[in-house]
């Protein structure tokens, strides 16, 4: 079993140099999804705090202003149903001001765990790996449950919003304009990345020599293997293992659409002469 970990942290940077990275999301609208400041580590995930929706008329009423936006009930006015946004440097307003650090995408550590097994003419060997501690940034759900461009296609999560007789719901209303509600980058999209992957199962069974010699062969092997064949995550997405986006370091643990791995099953003969 091999278990590491590992610390990174900015120690410096020259003066004015800005390391915000950015994605292009749903729209083609490039937002920005992390930062890099110094002491602190790279790529961390940037974006606003959020608690809940409002489900209460008294609540909103007392709440920051939300991005200069009236409360009602009419087109861009914060209204029941909404997502409800920390006033993090405490101004009495939600602007761009109150952006900070909402996840670490690197892991407490990361692991992989090989055993072999043999019992007669039978061979067994399994491969398990994963990681403890990272969060993920989940751009795929973001983008499908925006409940804002309603002609766009959703995931099935979409259907379970606030409203007048679902007000259980953490999800936001619907609302048909480039509402604040799933638009903007918050750490409602951020998710824990843990995760124990079956990454490798081989079975094989070698025919016995007595049987074999007969005809010349010292050795016959049949076995079937099984690549990525379970993992065991809390993760919404397809993948937890995400690695970095376009390769830049400073984008790792952000899911906007990665393709999962895919499940593969082989069979083979092992033929020795």
């Amino acid at each position: 079993m091999v278990v590491s970990h590992y610390k990174n942290n900015l120690d410096e940077i020259a003066n004015g140099i800005i390391l915000t990275q950015e994605v292009n999301t749903n729209g083609y609208q490039p937002v920005v999804v992390t930062n890099t400041t110094v002491n602190n580590p790279i790529g961390m995930f940037y974006g606003y705090v959020t608690e809940g929706i409002f489900k209460d008329q008294a609540t909103l009423n007392s709440a920051p202003i939300q991005f200069g936006q009236p409360v009602g009930v009419g087109a861009g006015e914060t209204a029941l149903g909404d997502v409800k946004y920390k006033d993090v440097n405490e101004d009495g307003k939600i602007d761009a001001n109150d952006k900070t650090f909402i996840g670490n995408p690197h892991p407490d550590l990361t692991f992989g765990f090989t055993n072999n097994f043999k019992y007669k003419n039978f061979d067994c060997s399994i491969f398990l790996q994963g990681s403890y501690g990272n969060d993920v940034m989940n751009l795929t759900k973001r983008a499908g449950t925006t409940n804002a461009s309603l002609y766009d296609n959703q995931l099935v999560d979409a259907l379970d919003y606030y409203s007048d007789t679902n007000t259980a719901s953490n999800n936001p209303r619907p609302i048909a304009d480039t509402a604040n509600n799933n638009l903007l980058i918050s750490d409602r999209f951020v998710e824990d990345g843990s995760y124990i992957r079956i990454q490798n199962v081989t079975l094989g069974y070698s025919l016995p020599s007595d049987v074999i010699s007969k005809y010349s062969i010292t050795r016959l092997r049949l076995y079937g293997t099984a690549q990525n064949l379970l993992t065991f995550t809390d993760y919404s997405g397809y993948d937890p293992e995400i690695g970095s986006f376009n390769q830049n370091v400073l984008l790792s643990g952000i899911d906007n659409g990665r393709y999962p791995v895919a499940r593969t099953f082989t069979i083979g003969l092992n033929v020795e002469f």
